[in-house]
């Protein structure tokens, strides 16, 4: 008897097969994508409160040690201050480095502006980044070189001054404005009776790469036209530029500004979706959506306004 054989023949993916696999992996893809990004923000939202909320413990921890919150900026509104603070351009994050493990650093620069020997940001280690004072939602966060050379760290974190530009007519030098920290301020807790729950201290804002110019926003080391404040005047995120010394801002995406003629204001911004983080006078931190109603916005920049706010 002859002996039969028999072939199998393994079937393979035809074309079309091959095709819709491919789609349906792409579509997971697409589905996966987005909340990869959405877990990401989450947890740089969730790195930039815990900044702001290490910085409302180091403004009480300062309050107890000096008996005031530290100052704004000491120098006046673009021009310079009276002795013995002429050539001193450094600002309340500065007097915050103690207080955020960082007292060797403040130590060092210290030293420098006591000595009145020139601008901070001219050394070396004013470059260094400093992780609670950066955002890691913006692009731009730690940047510390300008077109013109170093100018020093650039922060995300703003100081509230109050509810009005930085120079009014009324007190163009900017040391007279109804927020917690202005120019030569020396702000007690006492001092803020609309309630530290309903008073801002500080806010997040964006750092402008330089192109042609410096953009001045964010200054650690050389705060000049209050580049650590902000002010609620406009709400967070506000598409009304900003407004530096001269035309010293580069117009970003998140960060617009315009050119000052002579007033100058920042507002709070942040690289998160629909509002900005901020802190507190008692320390407590929350997100302040973009659509906040403007007045209440105002009356959390005020100190002592005596304003009712909304929920």
């Amino acid at each position: 008897m002859a002996r039969t054989t028999s072939i199998h023949c393994r079937r393979a993916f035809t074309l079309i097969e091959l095709l819709v696999v491919i789609a349906i992996i792409a579509i997971l893809i697409g589905l996966l994508l987005p909340a990869v990004q959405k877990v990401r923000e989450a947890s740089a939202r969730m790195k930039c409160q815990n900044n702001l909320k290490q910085l409302g413990i180091g403004f009480h921890n300062y309050h107890d040690s000096t008996g005031t919150l530290p100052i704004g900026q000491p120098m006046n509104m673009a021009t310079n201050a009276p002795a013995p603070y002429t050539l001193d351009r450094s600002c309340w994050s500065h007097y915050l480095l103690p207080y955020i493990e960082q007292a060797a650093l403040f130590t060092k620069f210290e030293a420098i502006r006591k000595a009145n020997s020139g601008y901070i940001c001219d050394n070396a280690d004013a470059g260094i980044p400093l992780s609670p004072f950066m955002c890691p939602s913006d692009p731009n966060a730690g940047k510390n070189k300008t077109h013109t050379g170093s100018q020093g760290l650039h922060i995300n974190y703003a100081a509230c001054a109050g509810s009005t530009v930085f120079n009014p007519s009324s007190d163009t030098t900017g040391a007279n404005l109804n927020g917690v920290f202005y120019v030569r301020s020396s702000t007690k807790i006492g001092d803020i009776t609309d309630g530290t729950s309903n008073t801002l201290f500080a806010a997040e804002m964006r750092v402008s790469p330089d192109t042609t110019k410096d953009d001045l926003r964010g200054r650690h080391y050389n705060s000049y036209t209050g580049n650590t404040l902000f002010s609620t005047l406009n709400p967070p995120n506000t598409t009304v530029g900003d407004q530096q010394y001269s035309d010293y801002c580069i117009d970003i995406p998140g960060a617009p500004c315009r050119t000052a003629g002579g007033t100058y204001i920042q507002s709070a911004r942040s690289a998160h979706t629909n509002g900005v983080n901020v802190v507190m006078g008692d320390g407590s931190c929350r997100f302040v959506n973009n659509n906040i109603d403007p007045q209440t916005y105002q009356f959390m920049g005020t100190r002592s306004g005596g304003e009712l706010l909304k929920e």
